[in-house]
């Protein structure tokens, strides 16, 4: 049996990933495709998923009062609890779809770092993660792009609403621009990840046209064949 495929959606908060991650799972299992789904992290599924959330509701502080070295460590504890999981499926030959992975630490806690440390920051959290802990590597990433000021607003109606509180990045527009610059980074250097554009000029694409990239992104690439 082919080894399966392990794809994961991110982005800077705001475009949609939890939505395009149920909008593929709905399409395999229509499709009759053998498939499995994450979402990162687990605030209300683990022990360390629960720590990460509390951590990102500013219980430990601020940001900067965060050491990004250490800060990332329940994100990579929560994986590490679901890797023989992944590891099965991808075994049995399914297509495993992640909303976030081991590039949200990275981005995330590189950007309170000072300029000049970041690269190296990015380089130590994959390393962490894929190598030292084993957990296996993207072999498909799809960026959802959403310009920080259009994801802010979304951020803000949100919250506005009462239906989800701004985390400690989410209150933080400036950090969520660097946020946004260290992925196009990440999009330009590696050859397995894609990019979404989420929006043309101010106007958001609809869901259904952001999964049909999606879609197209996974045929393209060989991951996918319906």
């Amino acid at each position: 049996m082919a080894r399966g495929k392990l794809v994961v959606f991110e982005d800077t908060d705001g475009s949609g990933k939890r939505t395009q991650l149920a909008l593929l799972a709905e399409y395999f299992k229509q499709h009759s495709s053998p498939f499995a789904t994450m979402d990162f992290p687990r605030y209300n599924e683990s022990l360390f998923g629960e720590l990460a959330g509390r951590m990102l509701k500013g219980e430990f502080g601020n940001i900067d009062q965060l050491p990004s070295h250490l800060a990332v460590l329940p994100f990579a504890a929560d994986r590490w609890l679901l890797k023989n999981d992944l590891v099965r499926w991808l075994n049995e030959g399914k297509i495993v779809v992640s909303n976030r992975y081991t590039a949200s630490s990275a981005v995330y806690y590189a950007a309170k770092l000072p300029e000049d440390k970041r690269s190296e920051f990015i380089r130590w959290v994959y390393t962490m993660e894929q190598e030292v802990i084993g957990l296996p590597k993207e072999d498909l990433v799809i960026y959802l792009h959403l310009p920080t000021n259009l994801a802010q607003s979304l951020i803000d109606k949100r919250s506005q609403a009462g239906e989800q509180a701004k985390d400690i990045y989410e209150r933080n527009e400036q950090l969520l621009t660097i946020v946004e610059d260290l992925y196009g980074q990440l999009v330009a250097e590696r050859s397995n990840w894609r990019v979404i554009e989420c929006a043309v000029g101010d106007t958001i694409r609809s869901r259904e046209e952001i999964h049909k990239h999606a879609l197209d992104i996974l045929t393209q690439t060989g991951i996918y064949n319906s």
